[in-house]
């Protein structure tokens, strides 16, 4: 029998690490390191845990993959925080097998972000999002990254999905706050949805705007400080905020290892390693961090008091 996350809160809160995929080699999962990633990340007090989204460069990864990271990360889990799983793909029925296949593998919601080849108009992405609703019987997240995808869940296809009450909320990675303060006006129309950040440097921004949490990557090696820094600012503790937004500030220079999205992926990847997390290897064609790269992260830990004393040997 497969194991099941637990029922989904709704609204969904706190932090939502994407996580990393921990590879062994070409297209192949570190179970080993995976188990380590998980117990560390859910020791650091998190509200659950979304698989195979940027961060866990789902989209360089073969559906045999995917599938097999869902349920091992699943397995390990073992129903102790809810476990969310990106279905995305640029065919309808792929995306529609991914998220029966978390059902089946005890996910207890799915993501979707716009299909990213040929951008689609908003009447498209909304059909898109129908065909998978009807077809899929977890509750799904909408994810809005138009830097990669090409494409925005603009607010006036948000409100409209929103009718749908399987639809339960939005992670929005824009960066663009003023569409983020659209969507958190938006949600107020539904107790039960949820808005989510997925910058982490706009963490206590969008707090104030009234989202209701963060899917950080830094989550992977700092979750405790994301989940310290969610709170306080939830709470209004304007002090202890500022403190703990000076420490995460200076570990987000870990994020510039290197131009475009992947820079993000590989800094945090390569910070998991040399905590002693998992290797730092990339899902090809996506390359680790080089040398210099390396000894960036590594100074950036090593000032935050984070360094493992046995970091594990660098990915190739």
């Amino acid at each position: 029998m497969p194991q099941s996350s637990p029922t989904l809160p709704r609204p969904l809160t706190g932090i939502v690490p994407p996580l990393l995929t921990p590879l062994a080699d070409r297209d192949q999962i570190d179970a080993a390191g995976l188990q380590r990633l998980i117990e560390h990340v859910l020791a650091g007090g998190v509200s659950g845990l979304f698989l195979l989204g940027t961060t866990g460069e789902a989209v360089s990864l073969s559906p045999a993959a995917r599938r097999e990271l869902v349920r091992l990360a699943i397995g390990y889990v073992d129903g102790r925080v809810p476990v969310l799983v990106g279905v995305t793909d640029n065919s309808v029925a792929e995306t529609i097998a991914m998220a029966q296949h978390a059902a089946q593998a005890g996910a207890a919601a799915v993501v979707a972000t716009t299909p990213f080849f040929i951008p689609l108009e908003q009447h498209e992405l909304a059909s898109y999002i129908r065909a998978v609703v009807a077809e899929c019987p977890l509750p799904l997240f909408l994810y809005n990254m138009p830097r990669l995808t090409k494409t925005w869940f603009e607010t006036d296809t948000v409100a409209e999905l929103m009718e749908i009450e399987s639809i339960v909320g939005l992670k929005d990675s824009s960066g663009d706050l003023r569409y983020l303060a659209t969507v958190c006006k938006l949600a107020r129309r539904r107790a039960d949805w949820s808005v989510l950040v997925g910058p982490e440097d706009l963490l206590v921004e969008a707090v104030g705007l009234g989202a209701h949490g963060c899917v950080g990557g830094g989550g992977n090696v700092w979750p405790r400080l994301l989940v310290d820094l969610y709170r306080a600012a939830a709470a209004g503790d304007e002090p202890l905020t500022r403190a703990l937004q000076a420490r995460h500030a200076a570990l987000c220079e870990v994020f510039s290892s290197g131009g475009y999205a992947a820079g993000a992926i590989r800094g945090i990847k390569c910070a998991a390693e040399l905590v002693g997390l998992c290797s730092g290897r990339m899902a090809e064609p996506l390359a680790p961090c080089t040398a210099a790269q390396r000894e960036q992260v590594e100074r950036v830990l090593n000032d935050a008091g984070l360094l493992s004393p046995r970091p594990i040997a660098a990915a190739d």
